[in-house]
């Protein structure tokens, strides 16, 4: 029991995550559609594919575990680093870095 409802924690709390990624895709797609600028908000999706793998697999398949697997553990690293960048990249186009 105790079992099923940690998975639905880690669901839920990855899921809201989720969420606040789309609201930046579409911030970075609005930017792009308004401004002409280019903003790579496309590869949102990227960081975000990742982020709900790992915490698919934590959810259902860790035991729980919510820290300690090689896998999960490298595809959050990953998602959380691209994630950084193309917040930055976003920042950068909105506050006016490139032309």
């Amino acid at each position: 029991m105790i079992q099923i409802i940690n998975s639905v924690l880690i669901l839920y709390s990855w899921i809201v995550a989720a969420i606040l990624i789309l609201f930046l895709l579409l911030i970075g797609r609005f930017s792009e559609l308004k401004f002409g600028q280019r903003s790579y908000y496309q590869l949102t999706l990227v960081p975000l594919a990742c982020l709900m793998v790992a915490a698919v697999w934590y959810a259902f398949f860790a035991h729980g575990e919510f820290v300690g697997l090689v896998g999960p553990d490298l595809l959050s690293l990953v998602g959380g680093l691209s994630l950084i960048g193309l917040a930055y990249i976003l920042f950068r186009t909105m506050m006016g870095g490139r032309r």
